[in-house]
């Protein structure tokens, strides 16, 4: 990735190489999330969870790779703020677009289940603390950033997130019918999960290459690139999994990946990220796309509190404000 984003010649490939990555990317993304979502049903059948709990733990795990792994690499690479806007823009896009084009395809109830201490409010106590961290503590670099101590606190949230978890694993979800989808045995459904977790995590990085060496041609600026295409390449398997959900009618799927993931993203990989190197708080409007991120992720309380659906015009909503703050971000 660090090479993609490199401006020199030779790292450019051709057009119609990257034509051919983004063709096949999206048949990978596509594949891949029908049998992520038939396995995981039918895995969640078999062992008596419910998809939303398959959504948090294995759906949300297995999504949240790609973030994870452009994430070390550009940390190593001492490209923090990339992997920042990664982290920040993928949870963004995970609540505003994510489910903004899910809720196009079909309305996604906010199951009460939700407000579990592992589900929500969890995630919304994470979120907080991704906010505070910055400012806690001295930086040798006198400007916010999360330091190593930050990303160890981060990653020990990791093993609590999964004591909720277990403590939570009998919720039940609500207004779904998955009885079109048929039950297999365990090992085919676990099979069919993992493969569709390669398909996915493998589309989502050909999409990505090919997206962004056809940015580059098209003459946009690194910039834009990271903020955008690459924020949304990395939550294309959360897209493709939740829209798929939506059409097979397991909409707790879609919530509970969007959840999971985006509670991945700030305990694992913002976590491990930190620690691989510090991450300094972007000086162009760091502390902005963070607020924006906490905005969002409290406005999915309310929604889970009143047991309301995101319909239609609140997914064009969401929609509209992800496209609003992604053109600020760049404006910027």
């Amino acid at each position: 990735m660090i090479a993609l984003l490199d401006t020199s010649d030779d790292s450019t490939i051709s057009w119609q190489l990257a034509s051919v990555l983004v063709a096949v990317g999206v048949v990978g993304l596509v594949f891949g999330g029908h049998l992520l979502v038939s396995g995981a049903v039918s895995v969640a059948k078999r062992l008596g969870m419910s998809t939303l709990m398959i959504g948090l733990t294995i759906v949300a795990l297995g999504t949240s790779a790609p973030e994870l792994a452009l994430n070390v690499i550009a940390a190593a690479g001492g490209e923090t703020g990339l992997a920042f806007g990664n982290v920040i823009g993928s949870n963004i896009a995970n609540i505003a677009l994510v489910l903004g084009l899910t809720a196009l395809v079909a309305p996604i109830p906010i199951p009460r289940a939700t407000l579990k201490l592992g589900g929500i409010p969890w995630l919304i106590l994470l979120t907080l603390i991704a906010v505070a961290l910055p400012w806690m503590g001295d930086s040798p670099e006198n400007s916010p950033s999360y330091q190593r101590w930050s990303g160890i606190l981060l990653l020990c949230c990791v093993p609590l997130t999964i004591l909720l978890w277990q403590r939570d694993q009998r919720i039940k979800d609500e207004n779904e019918d998955v009885d079109e989808i048929p039950s297999r045995d365990l090992l085919p459904s676990v099979l069919l999960v993992l493969g569709g977790l390669v398909l996915l995590i493998a589309g989502g990085r050909s999409t990505e290459m090919g997206a962004v060496s056809l940015a580059r041609w098209m003459g946009l600026s690194e910039a834009v690139i990271g903020l955008s295409i690459v924020a949304v390449a990395t939550s294309l398997p959360e897209i493709v999994t939740s829209v798929v959900a939506a059409r097979k009618g397991v909409p707790s799927l879609a919530i509970g990946t969007v959840i999971g993931s985006n509670i991945f993203n700030l305990s694992l990989v913002l976590g491990t990220t930190s620690i691989v190197s510090p991450v300094i708080l972007p000086e162009s409007g760091g502390m902005i796309d963070l607020f924006i991120m906490a905005g969002l992720t409290l406005c999915l309380l309310p929604l889970a509190i009143t047991g309301r659906r995101i319909a239609r015009p609140e997914g064009v909503l969401l929609l509209v404000v992800w496209a609003a703050a992604i053109t600020f971000s760049i404006m910027r």
